[in-house]
């Protein structure tokens, strides 16, 4: 928005005038032109950036603790976060609790629902009017025309000039309500996966809790085998002593009792990395030392008493995971719906206020000072007609993924289905399961017992009671995994139907 000045200006002058402003740009660019800091071998030469062969390390250009993330990176983002602390007993309750406040898997699932609330919220931004303001100074300009003579023209000025624009789409054919509602869609659908990691987190952690309770309750088992072993094998000393037994019955005796010694070291084993597994669901170090409460002498879920259809109803209701490929789905009609807009026209809206002011001399005359305001009104109509096929393809483009999001809604509740069938089924099973070792275990010790008795009385041998001391031993394990296993597929008949995570 420049006025012209009445004097006249011949086209060398232009020329002259061209050539300054691109004389004065290229001394701008080669002042500011800088090699990045952090890449030191030039532009031209990149592949002295990548591995230099197939068969040789590619060795970092910078000492190797620049890349080396500090210890306790896993705290970030969370400066509150709390730690389970050593020497103190957890419960299940406890232990969600702290994963949930602490586990990095909800904290970027949090982030991500964040930023795309900013993301909607930008995309409203075209409902808004655009308004911007500029500034222009050009202190201190001569021009000379090379003629000589009394027609030479020598122009001196100095000119500001500063504005507000306003800019506004009027109308654009759901442009904007398109692109606004893929946005909102898609935040939904981040909302609704942040409610699935929630609950994925949680499962995970009922999960690890109950196979270290098991692990738990396995070496406890071992240590109670390895006492078995110890005590058939100082009775087969002891009938050895008095003539009663022989060497190799005794001799298979004491293996029995390393194989228990051997199966203790390997549940304690296990039992350490269940801990490192728990410790993992919950967001912290594997190192972290983890005490948990013992479920063996707490009861056990009952049976259902839902049919399968009423938990695949919730499911199909409930699963955030479910809702978030709906959403997804919605976004991608809102993107055919946007990519329909296109092919009409905008009609918008822009205005300009400002001021310019001047103060030129021409030749040796007295200077002369002028200041005024400037302002335009434009009304825009912006309609394309031919964009070489570049609207329709976005249109099909569109229109596959909004069909690839809706076959994606399908297979998910298919999938859905099938877990939440499994899981139901797995469960009745697992209960039955926990009343049959119920009854093995303590079939188990009736026949140790009396082959125990039997054989101190010289009426069995050796064999038979190693028999009834492994499948007493093998009882236990089953006991043991047969409970949390039903405690696991209880868990997961809950997760598979979408339950929420215990609120706090």
């Amino acid at each position: 928005m420049q006025r012209a000045s009445k004097a006249t200006i011949g086209p060398r002058r232009v020329i002259h005038r061209m050539g300054a402003v691109l004389v004065s740009a290229g001394v701008l660019i080669a002042c500011g032109a800088q090699r990045p800091p952090q890449d030191p071998r030039p532009a031209w030469q990149p592949e002295e950036l990548a591995p230099p062969a197939p068969d040789r390390a590619w060795q970092p250009p910078e000492p190797a603790s620049t890349y080396r993330a500090p210890r306790d990176a896993w705290r970030a983002g969370d400066a509150g976060r709390v730690v389970p602390e050593e020497g103190t007993k957890y419960d299940l309750p406890g232990l969600v609790d702290l994963a949930l406040r602490g586990n990095p898997s909800t904290r970027a699932a949090w982030d991500a629902a964040r930023a795309a609330a900013s993301r909607y919220g930008q995309s409203l931004a075209p409902y808004y009017p655009n308004l911007s303001a500029s500034a222009f100074a050009s202190p201190h300009q001569r021009v000379m025309e090379p003629d000589t003579g009394p027609s030479a023209l020598t122009l001196r000025w100095d000119k500001y000039e500063g504005a507000v624009r306003l800019t506004y789409t009027l109308l654009d054919f759901g442009r904007r309500a398109q692109s606004a509602e893929t946005a909102r869609q898609r935040l939904l659908a981040a909302n609704f996966g942040f409610n699935r990691t929630m609950q994925d987190v949680v499962f995970a952690v009922q999960q690890a809790y109950y196979q270290l309770d098991a692990a738990q309750g396995l070496r406890t088992a071992a240590e109670q085998n390895v006492a078995l072993a110890d005590t058939v094998l100082k009775a087969a000393d002891a009938r050895l002593d008095v003539g009663l037994a022989t060497r190799p019955e005794q001799l298979l005796a004491k293996q029995v009792e390393t194989r228990a010694v051997y199966d203790l070291e390997n549940a304690k084993v296990a039992v350490q990395d269940a801990q490192a597994g728990l410790a993992i669901a919950l967001g912290v170090p594997a190192n972290r030392p983890l005490d948990i409460e013992s479920l063996f002498d707490q009861p056990l879920p009952a049976d259902l008493e839902r049919e399968v259809e009423a938990f695949i109803d919730d499911a199909l209701k409930d699963r955030p995971d479910l809702s978030a490929r709906l959403a997804d789905l919605r976004a991608a009609e809102a993107a055919v719906g946007r990519a329909k807009a296109e092919f009409f026209p905008s009609v918008g809206f822009r205005g300009a206020y400002g001021f310019q002011d001047w103060d030129y001399t021409v030749n040796s005359g007295p200077h002369v000072q002028n200041t005024q305001p400037a302002y335009s009104t434009v009304f825009t109509f912006d309609w394309t007609l031919f964009n070489g096929f570049d609207r329709l393809n976005a249109l099909r483009a569109a229109e596959s993924d909004a069909a690839a999001a809706r076959a994606g809604l399908a297979s998910a509740q298919l999938d859905i289905i099938g877990e939440v069938w499994r899981a139901y089924y797995e469960y009745r099973a697992a209960v039955r399961k926990v009343a049959f070792a119920d009854a093995l275990l303590a079939a188990s010790q009736d026949a140790y017992d009396a082959n125990h008795k039997t054989y101190e009385h010289g009426l069995t041998n050796i064999v038979d009671l190693l028999t009834a001391e492994r499948d007493l031993a093998n009882a236990r394990y089953t006991l043991v995994l047969s409970r949390a296993e039903l405690l696991i597929s209880a868990a997961r008949v809950a997760y598979v139907a979408g339950a929420s995570p215990p609120s706090r």
